[in-house]
């Protein structure tokens, strides 16, 4: 008997080591497919203002269609499976397939800090060919991979972060100073702030209104898009469109069932990811750009947009500090080696 279970437990684990995961292979077809999961905290809303949600939805539409129906995607919109966090750590269970969201990451993999580097990115044309195909990010996304069983199959613009506040216009970094902004929990966004001259305040987004109209803080950052969202100008005057940090919106897998599909259906995988994330981005170009801007002038805020010269004051002020701060946290290799990949794709693009 003892012989025989030996043999069991030797087989068993044969199998994993070929298959490479504990998942069954699977061989969907459109009469017996296979079901794919993805959330997002997005409402169901038009599919131009909707980032997340309209990821989701593009995905949809080309796994359905290039699998001719053997894989079936459902997208749980407004949160429908639960937080952020709870998700992310489902996708790594296996207990979820996708998820589409920007932040929390961090917490399972630190290295995903390296482009919260203040004023990073020139543009989104920069941004987006870092994140999707500079070897760099290719090789973190990969390590990432290894490491917690996520896979990266598309990262999408969540938004250039600006400040806004009700006290005074910002053309400088000394304009900053004594103000106090809302910033999202997290060192890395007070340390931004306070590097660029202001003072940082963390507080949850549900607070974020009562605590501009009470006075509790007199400004806060985020795109453009969020002014509307939340109601903003009620409480905000002034837009400074610095853009000092830039933001992700992911499309991440389970890496052990994405492995144990048919390698033609990976590949349809990898191309809808792609390609929801181009659909993101544009998504939040419109929502921040035409719906956003034109909102926040409707409304009687005063946008303001800093000069070169401005912004290299910007810039001088806050980097420095934030990226020794960031070498100490997830090392100096990893954050060069960003600020390697962003030169070298700003002189590719000829910016």
């Amino acid at each position: 008997m003892k012989y025989l279970k030996s043999i069991l437990v030797i087989s068993v684990v044969l199998v994993l080591v070929i298959s490479g995961s504990s998942f069954a292979q699977l061989d969907p077809t459109p009469e017996n497919p296979v079901t794919l999961r993805i959330g997002t905290l997005d409402k169901e809303d038009d599919l131009s203002i909707g980032l997340e949600y309209t990821m989701c939805k593009v995905f949809e539409a080309m796994v359905e269609t290039n699998t001719v129906g053997a894989i079936q995607v459902e997208v749980f919109h407004s949160g429908a499976l639960g937080p952020m966090m709870a998700q992310i750590a489902a996708v790594q269970a296996g207990e979820q397939e996708a998820v589409t969201g920007t932040g929390d990451i961090p917490s399972l993999y630190p290295e995903w800090q390296v482009w919260s580097i203040p004023y990073l990115f020139d543009n989104s044309e920069i941004a987006m060919e870092v994140m999707n195909h500079s070897d760099f990010m290719l090789n973190l996304y990969e390590d990432m991979r290894q490491k917690t069983g996520l896979r990266v199959l598309g990262i999408a613009q969540n938004g250039f972060r600006h400040f806004t506040n009700n006290q005074r216009p910002i053309h400088t970094p000394a304009d900053l100073k004594g103000l106090k902004f809302r910033v999202m929990v997290g060192p890395i966004y007070q340390k931004v702030v306070e590097s660029a001259g202001g003072n940082a305040t963390p507080i949850p987004w549900t607070e974020l209104y009562t605590s501009l109209k009470t006075g509790v803080v007199d400004g806060q950052e985020n795109p453009i898009s969020a002014v509307k969202l939340g109601s903003l100008d009620e409480v905000q005057k002034y837009i400074t469109l610095d853009g000092h940090l830039w933001s992700e919106n992911y499309l991440i897998i389970n890496d052990e069932f994405f492995n144990s599909l048919p390698e033609k259906f990976q590949v349809v995988l990898k191309e809808a990811g792609s390609q929801a994330a181009l659909a993101g981005t544009a998504s939040e170009h419109i929502a921040s750009y035409i719906v956003g801007v034109k909102y926040c002038l409707d409304k009687g805020m005063e946008i303001y947009k800093p000069t070169p010269d401005e912004l290299a004051m910007f810039r001088e002020a806050a980097q420095g500090p934030v990226v020794e701060w960031l070498k100490g946290e997830i090392g100096a290799e990893v954050v060069d080696g960003m600020l390697k990949a962003v030169e070298e794709t700003r002189a590719k693009l000829g910016y």
